[in-house]
């Protein structure tokens, strides 16, 4: 059976991944930020239950991510994406009504959970189906769809939520559910496929771990503390670090986010002509000028680039490093080992969240904030490049 995507419909398929994603992270993860201040104003929880009830979902998207390829050994890959996808949705219903905060804390872990699901799966189930020429075109359109949410987050978001919290929540589930019915046969022919037993020395002899692989993981996660600063810090530096006001830390959010949703298609384009370890280690050191841009000047301008760049390099850079898992092991590898960078990626930026937040309490520095991160794209960039050195070692399986 042929499988690459037929032109005509890679678009569409890919289309399927954005939407995927879309409904995962991009209202699972991102849609549940801008509702604080109405959770806290409308008397549903405190600010600390608030927070836990984020951080619930980080835990749930860990545990998603680690579970992942297990869950697909018994499950088949776009039957388990379809019940993460439901279950996801059935989430958002029941958040717009107010129960007990355990329950809520539930509910907001299951959303992480399927949301890590779903991240770890769904772009190896189109690559594999997808030609060598459009992996990076492909990639970047599916990725897009977290750099959707993001924007909408702070656009559309803030609007329902003047119409009350229920609203809201009832608003993500009419969406979600309408997007699953659009795209429900939206997947490759072929792509309903179990993930097999994953021996260390499988098939041709090739090594699950190796030190390609390892570098490239080291990377992405470094990629994922240079965005901390952004991700955490950015709009209280614009707001009350540099007195600017929460109008314009919420418009550069916005930004950032809008960028975020054209970044995956603009590095995929680019990967498809220049490779994408050199658009990985290429997009870590511009990332990089973004997060110190504040340092250098805090003019409008240059905190706008730096949105833009950060913005769109978050998720371009994930859309980078799937297409790159892609090129270096088999088929029947991607998604453990992509499984592997999205547990790595969770983990480092969450870790560094509360690392920097501690740092912050003691010094009260944002300059050390993007300084850290700054750094840690530099090192990133290096590690990637040390990865493709070593890529020249690697035997493929196929």
């Amino acid at each position: 059976m042929d499988k690459e995507l037929k032109r005509t419909h890679s678009l569409a398929y890919a289309f399927t991944g954005l939407v995927t994603l879309l409904i995962g992270i991009g209202i699972g993860r991102f849609g549940y930020p801008p509702l604080i201040p109405a959770i806290v104003n409308e008397k549903w929880f405190t600010i600390e239950q608030a927070g836990y009830l984020g951080a619930a979902n980080l835990t749930g998207y860990i545990i998603g991510s680690v579970s992942a390829t297990l869950l697909n050994r018994y499950v088949r890959s776009v039957t388990l994406i379809r019940i993460m996808l439901m279950l996801a949705a059935f989430t958002f219903l029941c958040c717009a009504f107010r129960i007990s905060f355990p329950l809520y804390f539930m509910l907001r872990a299951i959303a992480g959970v399927t949301g890590g699901v779903l991240m770890v799966l769904t772009a190896p189930t189109l690559f594999k189906h997808t030609s060598k020429e459009k992996k990076g075109l492909i990639g970047g359109f599916i990725f897009s769809g977290v750099g959707i949410g993001i924007a909408l987050s702070g656009t559309l978001i803030p609007l329902l939520v003047n119409h009350g919290l229920s609203i809201t929540w009832f608003a993500y589930a009419i969406v979600a559910i309408a997007l699953i019915l659009v795209t429900w046969n939206g997947w490759p022919e072929g792509s309903n496929e179990r993930q097999g037993v994953i021996t260390v020395n499988q098939g041709s002899g090739v090594r699950f771990w190796n030190k390609t692989i390892i570098l490239l993981i080291v990377s992405y996660a470094s990629n994922a503390i240079g965005f901390v600063p952004h991700t955490v810090f950015w709009v209280d530096f614009v707001s009350r670090g540099l007195s600017l006001g929460i109008r314009t830390g919420t418009q550069l959010w916005v930004l950032l986010g809008l960028a975020a949703a054209i970044g995956p298609l603009l590095t995929g384009f680019i990967a498809d002509r220049i490779g994408f370890a050199k658009s990985i280690r290429i997009s870590l050191l511009i990332k990089a000028i973004g997060v110190v841009l504040p340092l250098i000047s805090t003019s409008i301008w240059s905190l706008a680039i730096s949105s833009i760049f950060v913005g769109s390099l978050a998720l371009g850079i994930s859309s980078l490093a799937a297409g790159r898992t892609a090129e270096l092991v088999s088929d029947n590898l991607q998604k453990k080992v992509w499984s592997y960078m999205t547990v790595s990626y969770s983990i480092a930026h969450a870790l560094t969240a509360y690392l920097l937040t501690y740092l912050f309490s003691v010094y009260g520095s944002y300059d050390m904030l993007f300084t850290i991160g700054a750094i840690a794209l530099i090192i990133g960039s290096l590690t990637d490049y040390l990865s493709s050195k070593s890529a020249g070692q690697f035997v493929k399986n196929r």
